[in-house]
């Protein structure tokens, strides 16, 4: 029978061999009929909730015969075990441990912020599965950053016609601060990349985000928290250890250092209102550097340093975790805009600031609908993992295609980040149409527009059953210089999967949305 599961997945002879294989080292553990029959009962209930889950999305954890796909059996059967009564006990005391730790956001909404949504049930994420993640969005993230390089240096990919100019002149992020960057220095060494599964087996980029991605400290917590909330989960030898990815992160700041520094002390700039963050202390207190606000920062003989009372130490890393514009025109700590000094400073190889200045260019929606075109121009190569196919209401033809599907796509701002400004066409009201409408006929060059793309749903508990909820996921990827001037990426095996409310395929944390455990075995 779970021969026959496994086959009828995808039809092919491998799945079932790999259903054998891993039976036999023991990595999936044969059970008897009698032993399943608590998680049978437990998934007889699992369907659909909410308009926005549809028979055409797949479910990662359920095949549409309603069995557990091979990696998701021994989880499963320990959440049946447990029963209700005892998933919402342990549930209470991860909140209350998630809660302890300021693991908050808020809401929109809602006035006082509240415990992060974390569910029981892990994400489980195969190593063939990830192999063939990892070397997508690592062939992506090489490829952005020679198109970085390339339109604040020479403008290859201009000429060429690739990215028209005009699309670069629209793009919001396309900033003279840009040109700071010295040659042969980074502009994105820390790479985030938001994925969704369309099939079983099969993933494409939603988005990318050059600019200041986060999520490895958290993903860290969400792990440590069902480590101990549910021990029954085993598998902990199989699977990669979420904190690989913040020791990437030092490596990788220190790697970035400017020439001639090889022990540099790095420091990470946040707003004042994100001193309370707990992701940004627990990256900060994993890279070693102190969490500082502008004001605490002063550039003085092309240098930056961090003043604190009468002391002065270097800044040789500027790890930059708020807005690009907000940092430049803030006041450093002998009251000077930081603006000047700072670029000034990078330009000069004094300080090396990460993520750069100016990157927005590279993650803007109209650009992402060219990144096939970018990784043939900058690599020579197609690109090993799909997108969602876009269209630029910037151009009257698509624009027209667009206004008469409205009520069919995702129409998203050029510039928008964070899940902010975006409209889902079967989710929205009639007035709210008429409004993105009317947007797109007088600024259209401001947004682009998506197919509604079918999230895939895992199984999440929700107080008295296990229902399906759509889940996206971001993965991570670094950079850095090699010796002979090319550029190494990777992708450490750690990524955080959000969960969106029931009825809705939005999955941000301020609309309500939540997060699991993401497991990536080993290979």
């Amino acid at each position: 029978a779970r021969q026959r599961a496994a086959h009828r997945r995808r039809g092919r002879r491998g799945d079932v061999v790999a259903v054998l294989l891993a039976e036999t080292v023991d990595r999936i553990r044969p059970r008897d009929v009698a032993d399943d029959r608590g998680m049978r009962s437990m998934l007889a209930s699992y369907s659909p909730l909410g308009e926005a889950v549809t028979e055409e999305v797949h479910d990662e954890a359920i095949t549409e015969d309603g069995v557990p796909r091979p990696e998701y059996v021994d989880v499963l059967k320990a959440v049946s075990d447990l029963g209700p009564e005892t998933l919402c006990e342990r549930k209470d005391t991860v909140d209350d441990s998630l809660r302890d730790l300021g693991v908050t956001l808020k809401v929109y909404g809602r006035d006082e912020p509240q415990v992060f949504p974390l569910d029981a049930v892990p994400r489980i994420i195969p190593a063939d599965q990830w192999a063939r993640i990892s070397a997508g969005i690592e062939q992506r993230a090489r490829a952005m950053e020679l198109f970085l390089r390339d339109i604040y240096g020479p403008g290859e990919i201009t000429r060429a016609g690739v990215v028209p100019a005009e699309a670069l002149e629209r793009a919001p992020g396309f900033r003279p601060t840009g040109r700071s960057v010295p040659a042969g220095a980074l502009h994105a060494p820390v790479c985030g990349v938001d994925l969704v599964s369309t099939a079983p087996g099969e993933w494409v980029v939603l988005e990318d985000n050059l600019r200041m991605a986060g999520g490895l400290a958290m993903a860290v917590a969400l792990r440590d928290r069902i480590s101990e909330g549910f021990p029954e989960f085993g598998a902990r030898s199989e699977i990669h250890d979420p904190r690989v990815g913040l020791d990437m992160l030092t490596q990788t700041l220190r790697a970035a250092a400017p020439d001639g520094v090889d022990d540099p002390a790095i420091a990470v700039v946040i707003a004042e209102d994100e001193l309370g963050s707990f992701d940004l202390g627990q990256v900060a207190a994993a890279i070693g550097g102190p969490l500082v606000t502008p004001d605490h920062l002063v550039v003085e003989d092309s240098r930056l340093w961090r003043v604190d009372g009468d002391e002065r130490t270097p800044v040789d890393v500027l790890y930059v975790r708020m807005d690009e514009e907000m940092l430049l025109s803030s006041e450093g700590a002998d009251g000077t805009v930081l603006r000047r000094g700072l670029l000034g400073a990078m330009a000069e190889g004094g300080v090396a600031v990460v993520n750069a200045p100016g990157n927005g260019a590279a993650d803007d929606k109209a650009i992402y609908a060219r990144v096939p075109e970018i990784i043939n121009f900058f690599l020579g190569e197609k690109p090993l993992i799909g997108q969602v196919d876009t269209y630029l209401c910037s151009d009257p033809e698509q624009r027209k295609q667009v206004l008469d599907r409205l009520g069919e796509l995702v129409v998203k701002p050029i510039d928008g980040y964070g899940g902010s400004g975006i409209t889902v066409g079967p989710e929205c009201t009639p007035r709210e149409l008429d409004e993105r409408r009317d947007e797109l006929r007088r600024h259209g060059e401001r947004f682009v527009a998506q197919e509604v793309q079918a999230l895939s749903t895992l199984p999440t508990f929700d107080g008295q059953e296990l229902q399906r909820r759509h889940v996206d996921m971001r993965a991570f990827v670094m950079l850095r210089p090699g010796d002979s001037g090319e550029i190494l990426a990777s992708a450490p095996p750690v990524a955080l999967t959000r969960v969106a409310p029931a009825g809705t395929m939005v999955v941000n944390a301020s609309s309500g949305g939540g997060g699991k455990d993401t497991w990536i075995h080993r290979a």
